[in-house]
C-alpha cells in the first residue's frame, strides 16, 4: 500500500512545532558551553566551546546522585511492570463480576492527586520505619503507577487473540508459563510505551525525594541539581546547565532505543481484538 506523502504547508508546519519542542534543549546545551565572559547574553552564541562547567559539575556528588536515580527509576517501573501486566492480563481475560469490580478499583488511582496525599503518605512511610530510604521512594513509585499500567497493559492484552492461548493449553502449557514464555513477550510494545511515558515523570522527580529523603548520600538528581546551586551561593549558572544537560542524557538514549515501542503501543492497545 502507497503511503499518502504529506501536503508542503503540513511538512512546514511539523518542521516549524519541531524547532519550537528542540529549541530549549539547543539552548540548554548552548548555555553549558558558553564563556563566562558572554554567558549573561542569551542571544549571543559561544564562539568557542568552554568545558570548565562540566568538570566543575562533575567534581560534586553527581554520580552518586545518577546511582540513585538509576536505582530509584529502574526499581519503580521494573517492580510496576511485575505487577502491572500480572493483574492487567488476568483482569482482561477473566470476565467475572467480581475482577470487573476489581479493575475499578484499580482505575479509582488515577483520580487520586499525588500531592493531595502526601501528608498520609509521609506517616504511613514513617510508621513503617521506611523514612530517609530509596526502598520507601520506590514503592510510593509503584503505587502511583500502577493503575495506569494496569490499564494499558488490559487495553493491549485485549487485542491479542484468545487462540495463542488455548493452543498453548493444549500443548500442556500452564498458566503461569504461559504468560511469562508467551504473553509477556507480546506484551513488550504495552512496556515500551509504559517506560517512555512514566520514565521521565519518576527521573525528574523533585518533591517526593525532596519530601521523603533527607540525606545527601541518597538524594536523587532533582533536588541534587537545586541544592548545588544554592550552595554556590553564586550567580555562576553555568555548572547547573551542565548537570542539566548530564541529567538529561540518560532519558535521551532510553527514548532512542524505546520509541518505536510507543506508537506500536499505543496503537494496537487501543483495538480489541
Amino acid at each position: 500500500m502507497e503511503r499518502k506523502r504529506a501536503s508542503l504547508p503540513t511538512e512546514i508546519i511539523l518542521i516549524v512545532v519541531g524547532l519550537l519542542f528542540l529549541f530549549p534543549i539547543l539552548y540548554l546545551l548552548q548555555m553549558s558551553v558558553k564563556h563566562p565572559g558572554i554567558f549573561y547574553k542569551p542571544l549571543t552564541l559561544p564562539d568557542r566551546l568552554y568545558f570548565d562547567y562540566y568538570s566543575q559539575a562533575l567534581n560534586g556528588d553527581f554520580f552518586r546522585s545518577l546511582a540513585n536515580s538509576v536505582i530509584v527509576t529502574v526499581g519503580g517501573l521494573g517492580l510496576t511492570i511485575l505487577i502491572a501486566s500480572m493483574a492487567g492480563y488476568t483482569l482482561a481475560r477473566r470476565g467475572d463480576r467480581l475482577f470487573h469490580i476489581v479493575f475499578l478499583l484499580f482505575m479509582t488511582g488515577l483520580i487520586i492527586p499525588t500531592v493531595g496525599s502526601l501528608i498520609p503518605l509521609f506517616k504511613l512511610v514513617n510508621a513503617l520505619h521506611l523514612g530517609n530510604t530509596r526502598t520507601a521512594l520506590v514503592l510510593l513509585y509503584v503505587a502511583g503507577h500502577i493503575p495506569f499500567a494496569t490499564f494499558l497493559y488490559s487495553a493491549f492484552t485485549k487485542s491479542i487473540p484468545r487462540e495463542l492461548e488455548e493452543s498453548a493449553a493444549i500443548d500442556g502449557c500452564g498458566s503461569f508459563r504461559m504468560f511469562w514464555t508467551l504473553m509477556f513477550p507480546l506484551l513488550l510494545p504495552a512496556t515500551g510505551t509504559f517506560i517512555l511515558t512514566n520514565v521521565y515523570g519518576i527521573w525528574n522527580d523533585f518533591v517526593t525525594p525532596l519530601i521523603f529523603l533527607n540525606s545527601p548520600e541518597k538524594m536523587t538528581l532533582m533536588p541534587m541539581i537545586v541544592q548545588f546551586m544554592f550552595n554556590k551561593q553564586s550567580t555562576n549558572y553555568g555548572p547547573v546547565f551542565a548537570l542539566c544537560v548530564l541529567a538529561m542524557i540518560p532519558l535521551l538514549v532510553l527514548f532512542i532505543f524505546t520509541q518505536r515501542y510507543m506508537l506500536k503501543g499505543l496503537v494496537m492497545g487501543s483495538v480489541k481484538g
